[in-house]
C-alpha cells in the first residue's frame, strides 16, 4: 500500500527539506505512482502513492484541511459510511480518494477521528491550531508506522528505512528484540531490531506537543463488548456470513487483477470461497496461488500435510469456474535468499524464517502476473475459524452462565469427554503448569527450540521478563485463560505489518479480510459455545461453509506444512549454509547472542537425517539464528 513519512521539529528549528528527500528516497518503492511532501511551519509531511482503487488516481497528499495538513496510507472499509456522513454526492465520490476522506475526518473529529475509520490505514496530522502532531494506526495493524525521537525532533515513516536514512542516527542492535525473535516470543511489538527505533502498536495514537512531550493512548481494544444472544444457531451463521461478505467486498474495489494465497486449510479456503463468486458476478476472475514442495516432504509428520495442492485445488474448483489455480514450487528460490529478502523488506529478522522463501516466490509470481491485490487469510485462526476456548468454567468466571451451561451440555459428544475437558483439565492443569515450572526452574523451556546464547538470556533476565508478562515458554495453555484476546492485544504481534511491507516492495496491496475490524468485533461478541459443539472446533465456520468448502478441507484433522521440504532445500545449499555460519565466527555481536555450537549441531543433525524432528529444529533453531546473525552481519558492515 502507499506510504507516509515526516518530521516534526518541536524545538522550533526549521525542517530541512534535504532530510525529507532522504526519507523519500530510502522508501521510494512505496510510491510507484508518485509522491510529494510539504513543509508547514515546524512540520514536514510526505506521501508516496501506490494506486490500487479507482479513486487513487485523484489522490493528492498532503491533504490541506481547516485544522492543518494530513497524510495517510489508507484503504477504508467504511468508505460508504463516511461519504454519507460528509454528504458527498455519488458523482463527487468518484473522484474523492480515501486519503482525502481521512483529511475530512480529521477536520471534523480532530484527535477523535480514529474510531470513525475502518480498514487498513496509518496517518499523521498536524493540528496548526493546537500546535500538535497526531500519529495513529488502524485497529488491526495492517498498515505500519515507525517513529524515532531525535535531538529536538520527532520523525515517523511507514518504512524503517526512511528513519535509518536520517543524518546522525545511531544504528545499534536491540538485543531484547533479537532475543524475542530467537525464542519466538510475540511480545513488545513496539520494539524493532534497532535500539531506539520504535514501531507504533496497532490501535495506537501518539500525540506530540510543542514542548516535545508525548501522550499515547489506544483507540480500540478487544475487551468490553456484550455477548450476542440470538435465539437460533442459524442466526449466528447468517450474521457471520453477512459480516464476512462485507469484509471480502471491501477488498475487491480495485479494478486491477485480484489474487489470493490458498492453502489446504479453512482460512484461506474460506476467503477464496467467498471472493470467487463475488468476482464472478462482476465478470472477473480470481487467481489463487498455492505453495507446493519441489523436493521430498520428509519434514511433515503423520499429522501434517506436506503437499496441500490436492486440498487447495478441491477448494478452487468448488469456489467457481473463474478461479485460476497456480502451483508455486519456489524451486529457484533459496532458503537463505528468502531470509535476506525479509531482512531487506523488514529491516530486521523474523521468527518465521522458514516461510520467507515461498512468501517471496508467491509475491513475485503474483506481481509478474499483474496482480494489484493479494487476499490472504493470515488471521483466520483468530477470527473466522476461531476454535473456541471450550471451557465452561472460564465462561462462568467471565460472567456468562448461559454459555457455560451450553458448553457443559453440548461441547463434547459424551459424558466422559465432558468430565475430562470441563472438570478434570481445569482442576489439574494449573497445578501441572506450576509443577513443571518448579521442576524446570533451572532448565528454561526455550532452550529446546532456540539458538539463544544462555549468557545473553541471563544478562537480559529473559525468564524473569517472561514470568512478569505471564508468558509460558512451554506453550502449556491454561483452561482458565481466554486465549482469544491474546491474538488481538495491541502489543502482542507484528505479523500483519510485515505483509504490508512485503506488498509495498512489489507494488501490491496485500489484504486480509479475516482481520477486518467489524468482522473481528462481531466474532468477539459470539458466545464460545458457537465455536465448540459435539467435539468439533471452529464450529461456526464449519456450519456456515458446509456447502462452500470441500468436506476434506472443512473437516480435515491434519494441518498443512508449507515448508515440508525445508530440510532437503537446506541440504541442497549446504555449502552456503556452512559459509554463513563460518561468517558469524568472527562477529562478536553474533557470538554474544547466539549459541554457535548449537547452530552447527542442528545443521549436522539435518545432514545425518531429514525427518520431522530435524526439520522442525532447523526451522526453529538454525534459520531463526541465521536470520539474527545475518542481520548483525549487515549492521556491522553498515557501521564500518
Amino acid at each position: 500500500m502507499s506510504g507516509i513519512y515526516g518530521i516534526y521539529r518541536w524545538d522550533g528549528g526549521p525542517v530541512d527539506p534535504r532530510w525529507l528527500e532522504r526519507m523519500k528516497q530510502a522508501m521510494g518503492y512505496y510510491g510507484p505512482n508518485g509522491g510529494n511532501h510539504k513543509i508547514e511551519g515546524p512540520v514536514g509531511l510526505g506521501h508516496l502513492l501506490l494506486e490500487i482503487n479507482p479513486e487513487d488516481v485523484y489522490e493528492n497528499q498532503p491533504v490541506l484541511g481547516a485544522r492543518g495538513p494530513v497524510v495517510s496510507a489508507a484503504r477504508l472499509d467504511n468508505r460508504a459510511e463516511l461519504l454519507d456522513a460528509f454528504q458527498v454526492t455519488s458523482t463527487a465520490a468518484l473522484q474523492l480518494s480515501d486519503g482525502h476522506l481521512v483529511g475530512m475526518a480529521f477536520d471534523r473529529w480532530g484527535e477523535e477521528l480514529c474510531p470513525h475509520l475502518q480498514g487498513d490505514w496509518a496517518l499523521a496530522a498536524w493540528d496548526a491550531r493546537e500546535h500538535r502532531l497526531l500519529l495513529a494506526r488502524d485497529a488491526c495493524g495492517n498498515a505500519n508506522l515507525y517513529y524515532y525521537e531525535g535531538k529536538g525532533y520527532f520523525a515517523f515513516a511507514s518504512s524503517l528505512k526512511a528513519l535509518l536514512a536520517l543524518p546522525g542516527v545511531v544504528k545499534e542492535a536491540d538485543p531484547l528484540r533479537l532475543t524475542q525473535v530467537l525464542v519466538s516470543w510475540q511480545h513488545d511489538a513496539e520494539l524493532t531490531a534497532y535500539r531506539g527505533f520504535r514501531r507504533m502498536l496497532r490501535a495506537q495514537v501518539i500525540e506530540m506537543n510543542a514542548a516535545g512531550r508525548m501522550r499515547i493512548w489506544k483507540h480500540w481494544l478487544p475487551v468490553g463488548r456484550e455477548l450476542l444472544s440470538y435465539r437460533r444457531d442459524e442466526e449466528y451463521e447468517e450474521a457471520f456470513l453477512e459480516h464476512y461478505t462485507r469484509a471480502i467486498q471491501s477488498c475487491l474495489r480495485t479494478q486491477k487483477p485480484i489474487a489470493a494465497t490458498l492453502s489446504g486449510g479453512r482460512d484461506s479456503g474460506s476467503v477464496v470461497a467467498m471472493a470467487a463468486p463475488l468476482l464472478a458476478n462482476q465478470g472477473r476472475k480470481l487467481t489463487a496461488y498455492t505453495s507446493v514442495p519441489s523436493l521430498a516432504t520428509d519434514g511433515a509428520g503423520e499429522r501434517r500435510v506436506g503437499n496441500e495442492w490436492d486440498l487447495a485445488h478441491a477448494t478452487a474448483e468448488m469456489a467457481g469456474g473463474n478461479v485460476h489455480h497456480i502451483a508455486v514450487d519456489a524451486e529457484e528460490y533459496g532458503v537463505l535468499e528468502g531470509i535476506e529478502h525479509l531482512l531487506d523488506v523488514h529491516d530486521g529478522p523474523s521468527h518465521a524464517a522458514s516461510n520467507h522463501y515461498w512468501l517471496q516466490a508467491t509475491t513475485e509470481v503474483a506481481a509478474r502476473d499483474g496482480a494489484g491485490s493479494i487476499l490472504t487469510g493470515q488471521m483466520g485462526n483468530a477470527s473466522v475459524s476461531w476454535s473456541g476456548n471450550g471451557s465452561a468454567l472460564l465462561a462462568m468466571l467471565q460472567g456468562h452462565p448461559g454459555t457455560a451451561m451450553r458448553l457443559l451440555l453440548h461441547a463434547d459428544p459424551n459424558p466422559w469427554l465432558t468430565l475430562k475437558q470441563q472438570v478434570l483439565k481445569p482442576l489439574l492443569k494449573p497445578g501441572l503448569r506450576a509443577y513443571r515450572r518448579l521442576k524446570n526452574a533451572e532448565n528454561s523451556h526455550w532452550r529446546a527450540y532456540s539458538a539463544l546464547n544462555p549468557r545473553m538470556a541471563t544478562q537480559l533476565d529473559l525468564d524473569g521478563r517472561m514470568r512478569a508478562a505471564g508468558y509460558d515458554p512451554s506453550f502449556t495453555i491454561s483452561p482458565l485463560e481466554d486465549t482469544h484476546l491474546r491474538f488481538f492485544w495491541p502489543a502482542w504481534c507484528i505479523g500483519t505489518g510485515i505483509w504490508s511491507e512485503l506488498g509495498a516492495r512489489h507494488s501490491i496491496a496485500i489484504l486480509d479480510p479475516t482481520f477486518n475490524r467489524s468482522l473481528v468485533e462481531f466474532i468477539l461478541r459470539v458466545p464460545d459455545d458457537q465455536f465448540r459443539r459435539r467435539g468439533q472446533s471452529s464450529w461456526l465456520l464449519r456450519r456456515a461453509f458446509h456447502s462452500r468448502l470441500p468436506e476434506a478441507v472443512l473437516n480435515g484433522q491434519q494441518k498443512g506444512l508449507q515448508a515440508a521440504d525445508l530440510g532437503h532445500r537446506i541440504l541442497k545449499d549446504l555449502p552456503a549454509f556452512r559459509r554463513a555460519l563460518d561468517s558469524l565466527d568472527s562477529l562478536p555481536q553474533a557470538q554474544e547472542l547466539l549459541d554457535m555450537q548449537l547452530l552447527r549441531r542442528t545443521l549436522e543433525d539435518l545432514v545425518t537425517k531429514v525427518d520431522p524432528d530435524t526439520t522442525a529444529r532447523a526451522s526453529q533453531i538454525l534459520l531463526r539464528g541465521l536470520g539474527v546473525g545475518m542481520f548483525l552481519r549487515h549492521l556491522a558492515g553498515d557501521q564500518r
